[in-house]
């Protein structure tokens, strides 16, 4: 048979120790490794056992003398089975089985003696046992037009709830929100009693037929014809807010970037807005007639030039 421990010692107390003393430890060592706390941990439910078994010992008057004179609590017969802990028929008892067995018993196995107090007052497991589920949070993904999404504004949102049904809710979009963003509207999600969840909406925007955006700077296509593109002009240009005026100079190639500063989005963490890029596009014309391909045989003539010159050297 395997020497029992010390029981003084698997508290982690001395010997003269007083009952406060022997409480307070088994109640700090009981709290952290109940098999509760400890799901899966086979040596913190070994350890607990031990913790048991000497504090029902050196908690008891009787059983604390009789351990003291002759080192051992086998005497008394509440040790069963060759040594082992007491065994419960359904397996490691739940929490509240133990405590409500030790604190029910003022001086039996499990019981007190001395030291008195009840099972909220020695352990305060209410936390873990009575406090009440947190209500989740809600994910909705919210589909915005190009230009909400890009100067703010209002959306209205309906919202599922096990216990109000469904409601209608008013959402404020901040200005410069893009796909992937995130908006946390708080006690808005999941409710229980009196607490509420936050209502998370992810934002997804859509294209726009015109306006495309990169990060904070917007893009247009602008289309010319090949006498504006040759001449040069004056355009309206669409942006995101109302149209502007923009020179286009003689000789611009398609391709070519125009800048209209502070035109693109506001950015809504730093409240700087990006610029709006637009982007020449030279078009032909649908139709040709014999007088347009006149035309052009004339020009070729008048003013030759090879625009893949520079590709030469590549072939």
């Amino acid at each position: 048979m395997n020497a029992e421990k010390d029981l003084y010692a698997v508290l982690g107390v001395p010997r003269n120790a007083t009952q406060d003393q022997i409480k307070k430890a088994y109640r700090d060592l009981a709290r952290k490794h109940h098999p509760d706390m400890n799901q899966g941990d086979k040596k913190s439910e070994e350890k607990f056992k031990e913790i048991q078994h000497a504090y029902e010992t050196l908690s008891d008057p009787e059983k604390k003398k009789t351990y003291d004179m002759f080192g051992t609590s086998s005497f008394g017969g509440q040790r069963t089975g060759g040594g082992s802990y007491r065994q419960y028929s359904r397996g490691f008892p739940d929490i509240d089985e133990i405590f409500k067995d030790i604190f029910s018993q003022g001086g039996g196995a499990y019981g007190m003696g001395g030291a008195g107090g009840s099972f909220g007052d020695i352990f305060d497991f209410s936390n873990v046992r009575q406090q009440p589920r947190r209500p989740k949070n809600i994910q909705h993904t919210l589909t915005l037009d190009f230009e909400t999404a890009v100067k703010g504004g209002e959306k209205e949102l309906l919202v599922k709830s096990p216990e109000v049904g469904t409601k209608k809710i008013t959402v404020k979009i901040p200005a410069g929100v893009k796909t992937g963003s995130k908006v946390r509207l708080p006690g808005k999600g999941e409710q229980i009693n009196s607490m509420a969840g936050d209502l998370i909406l992810e934002i997804k925007v859509l294209s726009h037929p015109v306006f495309r955006r990169e990060n904070d700077d917007i893009y247009i296509d602008l289309p010319l014809t090949v006498y504006e593109a040759t001449l040069g002009t004056l355009i309206d240009v669409p942006t995101i807010e109302s149209p502007v005026k923009l020179t286009i100079p003689p000789g611009v190639g398609s391709g070519t970037k125009m800048r209209l500063r502070e035109k693109g989005v506001k950015n809504p963490k730093t409240g700087e807005r990006g610029d709006q890029f637009v982007v020449i596009q030279i078009a032909m014309p649908e139709k040709s007639s014999e007088d347009m391909k006149k035309l052009m045989d004339e020009i070729k003539e008048k003013y030759p030039y090879d625009p893949r010159k520079k590709l030469l050297q590549y072939l």
